[in-house]
């Protein structure tokens, strides 16, 4: 069985929001950083922010709306600024890779992938850590993140699922709803189990396109969910026996896909295949092999920032982050 990464953080989602977060001054002064960069990374004009802010209660509940006003004064940084973090993936996702594959063996689902996401000075890796959720509805979980990002990319729920989020790109038009960071945060605290975790990330509208890796905790629970703002399609595995693979593009969903010459587009298909590949050859038995695959050559990107494993049916995580490339 591989060990669980020890929590760097607990959350406890049934304290009052003022009660949830409690960085230490390094962590705040991290955190500080983190958000000014996606400020800049925006460029947003202070009327788009104002218009950001007047949406947010349409946007989030009013149990997360007075935690991100809450953890803002923990900061000390302007509310706008928290939720601009919150909202970054839906506004410029193209920074945003990421490769990720799940496979069965002996009756156990292994969930591994990549974070891709371009960062100034290796800080998203430096800054990664585990955050333990208690309190939740349908029991905790656990999400790989940064201290005071609210949302979730990467989470595992004990007993129930595992997910991951994939960027992708289409020309639908942008919707105004909850942000898909705060929809997978949301599901993984209140969905009890794999279908019911399916049918809410298929079904609920969002903002924007993404790709949704989502394992569960018996063979065949493994699904990517395609998505654009209002469609989806699933795809599976052709076999028990072979890997799910999934990078940034379509290959189940009907979607014209928006013009998007980034490095994480280019690269999308070389990950794909190389992955498929090295797992028809060698299919991963643990999480360390499952992060040897990963940090190949020709699917780790100079912009991976995390490296992790997730197990559903025991709540294991392993995360990895790479080292700063060489100067």
């Amino acid at each position: 069985m591989m060990a669980m990464t020890r929590p760097d953080l607990t959350v406890d989602l049934a304290a009052p929001p003022a009660q949830r977060w409690r960085l230490d001054a390094g962590r705040r002064q991290r955190a500080r950083e983190l958000l000014a960069i996606y400020e800049r990374d925006l460029g947003l004009q202070p009327a788009m922010v104002e218009h950001l802010v007047a949406a947010a209660p349409l946007l989030l509940s009013a149990d997360l709306l007075a935690e991100h006003a809450a953890l803002a004064s923990h900061l000390e940084v302007p509310l706008p600024r928290l939720l601009l973090a919150t909202c970054y993936y839906d506004c410029i996702k193209a920074v945003l890779g990421c490769s990720a594959f799940a496979v069965e063996r002996g009756g156990r689902v292994l969930h591994a992938r990549n974070l891709d996401w371009w960062s100034e000075g290796h800080l998203l890796a430096d800054s990664s850590c585990v955050v333990r959720y208690v309190g939740a509805p349908a029991g905790e979980f656990t999400a790989v993140g940064w201290p005071g990002y609210l949302g979730v990319l990467s989470g595992v729920a004990k007993g129930r699922f595992a997910v991951t989020l994939n960027a992708v790109t289409s020309d639908e038009p942008a919707q105004l709803a909850t942000p898909v960071v705060v929809l997978l945060r949301e599901v993984l605290a209140t969905a009890p189990d794999f279908a019911t975790a399916v049918e809410r990330l298929a079904s609920t509208t969002i903002p924007c396109d993404c790709l949704l890796l989502v394992t569960g905790t018996a063979p065949g629970e493994r699904v990517v969910i395609e998505r654009t703002p209002c469609r989806s399609a699933a795809r599976f595995a052709p076999h028990p026996d072979q890997p799910l693979i999934v990078t940034n593009d379509y290959r189940a969903l009907t979607a014209r896909r928006a013009d998007d010459s980034s490095p994480i587009a280019a690269t999308s298909c070389g990950r794909f295949d190389a992955l498929q590949r090295a797992l028809a050859q060698h299919r991963p038995t643990d999480a360390a092999q499952c992060l040897q695959r990963l940090d190949a050559a020709d699917v780790r990107m100079a912009i991976t920032m995390q490296q992790m494993v997730f197990e559903a049916a025991t709540g294991d995580c392993r995360l990895r982050v790479p080292p700063r490339p060489a100067a």
